[in-house]
């Protein structure tokens, strides 16, 4: 009977979704692989809001959308390698990110990484349909900072 009284948190696929603590996120991320990692990344860090996330490690999550990340207003770093994502625009929102991991996605449009200011540090390496006058513009903001995919698209 003691062992029912203990919270516990409720994992699906190493996914936290539900934590009688309340620690988890609730907010409204378009993609549930996103809002998944998310909860974990609160659990790990010990923190009760998600807008205070500085540093968020996504990769290999099966993430389609970046709708609605502009929640996660603190992110300084983002690796969102090996996922499926396509647009990123709303990046944007992301007024204080430095560095950003796209490696290996369907990203085709980088235009928005042009003017965040805060971006010091991109890998784009595996998205090779980004047009090259992109990438070159990138580039030159960027220097040595930026890995370009091996092709691009002109």
């Amino acid at each position: 009977m003691l062992s029912c009284s203990q919270e516990f948190t409720v994992s699906v696929n190493n996914q936290a979704v539900f934590d009688p603590g309340g620690r988890l996120f609730t907010g409204a991320l378009s993609d549930p692989d996103l809002q998944g990692c998310v909860n974990i990344a609160m659990q790990q860090q010990g923190l009760q809001d998600a807008s205070l996330l500085q540093v968020l490690s996504c990769a290999s999550s099966e993430i389609d959308t970046l709708e609605n990340i502009a929640q996660l207003s603190q992110l300084r770093f983002l690796d969102l390698g090996n996922n499926n994502i396509r647009n990123i625009t709303p990046l944007a929102e992301l007024g204080v990110l430095g560095g950003l991991n796209l490696m290996n996605n369907s990203v085709n449009d980088v235009a928005v990484l042009i003017n965040m200011a805060t971006l010091v540090s991109v890998n784009l390496l595996g998205n090779n349909d980004i047009p090259c006058k992109q990438l070159q513009t990138l580039a030159q903001r960027l220097g040595s900072n930026l890995t370009s995919p091996e092709r691009c698209r002109n």
